[in-house]
């Protein structure tokens, strides 16, 4: 991790690398997180896609999320569609990242595509509310919508 946030991509590589072959580490689900870590800070993000796809290890939703990040921080729209795939492949849609690829569509201009994210978003946000505890009860103001 020291690695990532350092931005020292060939040492990082190294680490990981040694782990498995001069140690014989079998490494696990956060070592495979912190190489794609590693690999989005700095950008590489067809190579963090490529190492998320061979590794040995099934690959987890915090990983593609990632990506995800990495390819809204950097613009990448069409990896950030294949990514958002692999997401919807590994289980039911997150809201978090439909509106991720949307936005990655908006930054690009790339309205007609973040229209049709933006309509397949079933999920809302429930209404907010407030509590207050007097005594020994509660009592709770619920948000309603338009207020």
């Amino acid at each position: 991790m020291a690695c990532s946030h350092a931005g020292l991509v060939e040492e990082g590589k190294w680490h990981f690398k040694s782990m498995c072959q001069e140690y014989g580490l079998k490494p696990r689900e956060a070592h495979f997180g912190c190489m794609v870590d590693l690999l989005c800070r700095a950008g590489l993000l067809q190579e963090a896609y490529d190492f998320i796809s061979k590794t040995e290890v099934p690959s987890n939703a915090v990983v593609w999320r990632t990506l995800l990040g990495a390819c809204s921080l950097h613009g990448d729209a069409e990896l950030g569609s294949q990514v958002r795939q692999k997401l919807l492949e590994l289980g039911p849609s997150y809201v978090g990242d439909d509106v991720a690829l949307s936005n990655i569509y908006a930054a690009k201009g790339m309205w007609e595509k973040k229209v049709i994210v933006r309509d397949q978003i079933k999920q809302r946000r429930s209404p907010g509310c407030s509590s207050i505890e007097v005594g020994r009860s509660i009592a709770e103001a619920k948000k309603i919508s338009g207020s």
